[in-house]
């Protein structure tokens, strides 16, 4: 609730998150990834577009990474997407743009900014 209220400044509650829970195999060697569930969309945009906070944040807040929870089929559409800004930004040769993948899962698209 710190990272959220007074990292992200999002004003949750507790009421606002559904269930908490650790993902893959108990091994000591590794860290695992926490899955948050929401009440709403609603909390969750509000998450994603506060990201930007974590930068300035205090150091134990500086190492935490959120992102989307993504199927397969879309981390790969993903990825492929990635490649293709990439090559797009290859072939690119006046350096006046920036090639991005952005968008929710399932609906991502390279922006040329």
């Amino acid at each position: 609730m710190l990272l959220f209220n007074n990292v992200l400044h999002t004003g949750m509650v507790e009421d606002d998150i559904t269930n908490v829970f650790r993902l893959g195999k108990r091994n000591s060697d590794t860290r695992r990834p926490l899955m948050v569930q929401l009440a709403s969309y609603t909390f969750k945009n509000l998450i994603m577009e506060n990201l930007y906070r974590l930068k300035h944040a205090e150091e134990k807040f500086k190492r935490v990474v959120i992102a989307h929870d993504m199927t397969k089929m879309e981390r790969r559409e993903c990825k492929r997407l990635v490649e293709e800004a990439k090559s797009l930004a290859a072939e690119d040769r006046s350096g006046e743009y920036l090639y991005r993948v952005r968008g929710p899962p399932g609906d991502m698209r390279v922006l040329k900014i």
